[in-house]
């Protein structure tokens, strides 16, 4: 799973092994180190019961989740993204939340595409 975050923008990448990760167990984690104690995670969960993609950041976690169904839809599907808009409660701060099928990087040579998704990049070659 890769992480890009930039000026209220979220972006994660999934990879196939991810997809399996969250299908059969709810949620897929990463975690970056920057010290012995010190540690910043971030998670892409499937949750029952809400309407719409939540994000949340605490004690150094940053927390996306979706909805089952919309989950389930996405990742059995050729679909290669899920897209939203978020406002804080005055509607003034938007967050832009991207969780993207991870496509094959074809400008890096050393990368090992093997997890990615080669079969949607032909239909989609802006997303590469």
């Amino acid at each position: 799973m890769k992480l890009r975050c930039t000026q209220n923008s979220v972006r994660i990448r999934v990879r196939k092994s991810d997809i399996e990760t969250l299908a059969q167990q709810g949620t897929v984690r990463e975690s970056v180190c920057f010290g012995p104690t010190n540690f910043f995670h971030f998670e892409l969960g499937i949750t029952p019961g809400i309407d719409s993609v939540e994000a949340t950041f605490s004690e150094g976690v940053l927390r996306v989740v979706l909805p089952k169904e919309r989950a389930q839809s996405w990742m059995n599907s050729s679909e290669v993204g899920i897209e939203v808009q978020r406002t804080n409660a005055e509607g003034a701060i938007s967050l832009h939340l991207l969780i993207e099928k991870d496509f094959p990087c074809l400008d890096r040579d050393n990368e090992d595409k093997s997890d990615t998704f080669w079969e949607l990049a032909a239909d989609n070659p802006e997303k590469c």
